[in-house]
């Protein structure tokens, strides 16, 4: 009787102990977060400043991209680093309500077109693609965490493959879950560059922006209750989610 008594109060002190230690350091990293991201904004501000001036000098405006890529970069790296926190803390507050799946993938793309152009970033082109016979879909799920796996799946896509184009789409499956793709709209990729699905979402580097970004789409896909897919026929990198949230299923 003793010994249980001991053992319960051990676990709970234990518990305590975690979950003070995940307070401290996601308040820890949101203070790192917001020390980087002031300076950074800064920087990135006055870069912006300059390239609305007639640079010359071509050396002069490499630098200046160079500047805002890098910065940009970071950015993403302090998200990213931030939504990991959180995910792996049990601490991100989970959003349910009806979406219009239509309005989040539009307003996806439209930040998306809208940060390309303010940081000049990159050359890739989104292409919407819409299913003629789905109109006003409307899923059960969390909108901000669908858009974080929106941008980590095509970043992750288009740092994978020397493509400038992709579409991004969506098709309802035979079990009413959702499939979201992205696949080459134009270009097809080569028998050398498609990559099984074991090896896509295999990541070796560890401490690679690119790990981060595929670390983030998992766990933010596995908190939709979904999984990631690939489609070699097809060439699309896709996730699917239920149209349906259930608390308690992986996927239903």
């Amino acid at each position: 009787m003793m010994k249980d008594k001991v053992k319960t109060i051990t676990d709970n002190t234990m518990k305590d102990n975690w979950k003070k230690h995940n307070t401290e350091k996601i308040s820890f990293l949101s203070h790192i977060s917001h020390g980087i991201r002031t300076p950074l904004n800064s920087i990135m501000g006055f870069s912006k400043l300059l390239t609305l001036r007639d640079l010359v000098d071509k050396k002069q405006k490499e630098y200046v991209q160079g500047i805002l890529n890098g910065s940009n970069l970071l950015l993403q790296f302090v998200d990213n680093v931030m939504d990991l926190s959180q995910f792996e803390a049990n601490n991100y507050s989970l959003r349910i309500k009806d979406c219009d799946i239509n309005q989040v993938i539009w307003e996806f793309t439209e930040d998306f077109y809208n940060q390309k152009i303010e940081n000049r970033d990159t050359n890739i082109n989104l292409v919407l693609v819409w299913e003629s016979d789905v109109k006003d879909l409307v899923v059960e799920t969390d909108a901000l965490l669908l858009k974080k796996a929106l941008q980590r799946i095509v970043n992750l896509v288009s740092t994978k493959y020397p493509i400038s184009e992709f579409e991004l789409g969506y098709r309802i499956l035979e079990n009413k879950s959702l499939c979201i793709y992205v696949r080459p709209a134009k270009e097809k990729l080569t028998e050398e560059d498609l990559l099984i699905d074991q090896q896509f979402y295999s990541i070796d580097d560890y401490n690679s922006f690119e790990y981060f970004n595929y670390k983030v789409l998992y766990s933010a896909v596995l908190m939709l209750r979904g999984e990631l897919t690939l489609n070699s026929e097809n060439q699309e990198f896709s996730f699917i989610i239920p149209t349906k949230y259930d608390m308690n299923n992986i996927l239903i």
